[in-house]
């Protein structure tokens, strides 16, 4: 079937080879990130919704701190997924912290959340497909150095032949996630605070660790056409895709500089 052009048994080899490839970078940041998402969220479900006075103020930062850290731990995996890949070194945490282009990863995340509040408006089947057809915008926006607009074309072009294999591996689970947790939320009496931000930390490790990684696994194999160390890079469905960053700079992989070329986004 064309959707499941790229199987999904390569994707989750590829996102458990990172993970064992390297698990501190992996794992390390990703308790501190979805850490401090979970107290955010927790306290701006659970206290400043009944304090509108600096329970809300530090919920709200925390909350906007917590976006510029999933940015961040979205990049990182990128990196190393990509460097697990092509059989190279992977780049320090500093390094990544330092190089990824912030601005731009956050207006996708917020054109993203916008299209999706849209789209929910006419019900969940359009809310699942514009999801599902953005789900590779940021590793476009990291891996080819790519504008807001240019990552949207081109995640929609590359996920529309293999949107099946995208919304079962990807938008799906995440949906789980969020009624997970939005269940335990409802349910729990509000005094009973530590076992909704339990759930939410749970929940943003399990899915938020395995997903990145598939999402990254995904874009690698798409974008770059990788096949695993030590493997040629070969074409995926119609596309040609070449190892390397879109205009041939450094993608901080070490320096490993790319000299491909994704085809005109149309």
């Amino acid at each position: 079937m064309k959707g499941w052009s790229v199987p999904p048994g390569d994707l989750l080899r590829m996102a458990a080879r990172t993970a064992r490839a390297e698990p501190a970078r992996v794992y390390l940041p990703a308790v501190a990130v979805f850490g401090i998402e979970a107290v955010g969220n927790t306290g701006f479900t659970e206290l400043a919704a009944d304090h509108l006075g600096g329970e809300s103020l530090i919920s709200f930062v925390l909350l906007m701190f917590s976006t510029v850290g999933l940015t961040f731990y979205g990049g990182l995996l990128e990196r190393l997924v990509g460097a697990v890949e092509c059989d190279l070194p992977a780049p320090p945490v500093w390094l990544v912290l330092r190089t990824l282009p912030y601005g731009r990863l956050i207006a996708v995340d917020l054109v993203v959340w916008l299209l999706d509040s849209a789209a929910s408006i006419l019900f969940i089947l359009p809310a699942l497909a514009v999801t599902t057809l953005c789900a590779l915008v940021g590793p476009l926006v990291t891996m080819r150095d790519m504008s807001v607009k240019e990552a949207f074309v081109t995640s929609v072009r590359l996920v529309r032949p293999r949107f099946f294999l995208v919304l079962c591996m990807i938008t799906i689970p995440l949906g789980i996630e969020h009624e997970i947790v939005t269940a335990v939320a409802l349910y729990v009496h509000h005094e009973n605070v530590f076992l909704v931000l339990s759930s939410h930390i749970l929940m943003g490790l399990v899915f938020g660790v395995s997903l990145g990684l598939i999402d990254m696994s995904l874009a690698e194999r798409l974008v770059n056409g990788a096949q695993g160390p030590g493997k040629p890079v070969r074409s995926v469905g119609t596309e040609q895709f070449n190892e390397g960053g879109r205009h041939g700079r450094d993608d901080s992989r070490d320096g490993h500089a790319g000299t491909g070329d994704l085809p005109p986004a149309r």
